[in-house]
């Protein structure tokens, strides 16, 4: 998934740089312009004459060659393609912060416990959102997000039934996953440079866990999850902003399966012993606007 991010933003930056279009006449003049519309037979484009901006058009057969994304400089602003819509449709947005899952600590957990059980509700997370804003406000795409929490304890021990006990170490290594597609709502200011988002996704979360308990298991699962994000963008330059957000993830374990090295076992929970999934996280990153 981290690879599909770095590919879209790759080919995001890629195309930024070159922005304006060529043409080639069959009489080998170049035309630095902004290519709006090719049909079979003609070619629309926008270009820059003695400080005055046209749009006009050529017939096919006049053309030797075009090109898009040829100049690196453009000659014609924005403001003044025909056509050209005054908003960025594609955001790409990646994230990092602080996670805190906010389900209880369970009545049946040892008291010798408990503290260990809350300091595992705290973690970081990573991830990343791709939209398409299909108009200036509503859009479509994709979330991906990455929770981990750690946590371990020495000198515990394990009593069997006969009160014979062994010890040795206590640890998990807690990862939640989330995958989903995600509709966007979108304010912009006056002059466009920030925006006030709020997103939702449904989607998968997968929950692993590695587990110490003197000896080594694996706990693992997967189950239907929602997020709701809200967040402000603020601009640094004309595609680059630096994002703030907070994020509420929600999701229920109802079953999961035990590998203690040997054999995988299914557990089915009983009402009651359900494992929420449920967690705020609060992140900074940056966003890559076209």
């Amino acid at each position: 998934m981290k690879n599909i991010f770095i590919i879209a933003l790759l080919i995001f930056i890629s195309s930024s740089i070159c922005s304006q279009d060529l043409i080639v006449t069959n009489e080998g003049d170049s035309i630095n312009c902004k290519i709006t519309k090719v049909k079979t037979d003609i070619i629309y484009f926008t270009f820059k004459h003695k400080d005055e901006i046209r749009s006009t058009l050529l017939p096919i057969s006049g053309i030797q060659t075009h090109q898009f994304n040829y100049f690196q400089t453009s000659e014609v602003p924005k403001d003044k393609v025909v056509g050209y819509e005054n908003y960025q449709h594609f955001r790409i947005a990646i994230n990092g912060g602080f996670s805190y899952q906010t389900a209880k600590v369970a009545e049946s957990v040892p008291s010798d416990f408990k503290n260990y059980i809350k300091e595992l509700k705290s973690g970081y997370h990573f991830g990343g959102d791709l939209t398409y804003y299909f108009t200036e406000p509503l859009g479509f795409g994709i979330k991906y997000y990455l929770f981990k929490s750690s946590n371990s304890m020495d000198n515990i021990y394990v009593e069997d039934i006969n009160g014979n006990r062994t010890y040795g170490k206590m640890s998990d290594d807690l990862t939640i996953s989330f995958i989903g597609p995600t509709f966007s709502t979108r304010l912009l200011n006056h002059n466009k440079s920030n925006a006030f988002l709020m997103n939702v996704s449904l989607g998968y979360m997968g929950y692993s866990n590695d587990k110490v308990i003197i000896d080594k298991y694996k706990m693992s699962g997967s189950t239907m999850g929602l997020s709701f994000d809200i967040g402000y963008d603020i601009g640094l330059s004309e595609n680059l902003s630096l994002g703030f957000q907070i994020s509420f993830l929600t999701g229920t374990l109802f079953e999961y399966d035990w590998n203690d090295g040997t054999k995988t076992e299914t557990i089915k929970l009983e009402k009651g012993e359900y494992e929420s999934l449920n967690r705020i996280d609060f992140s900074v990153g940056l966003r890559f606007s076209k």
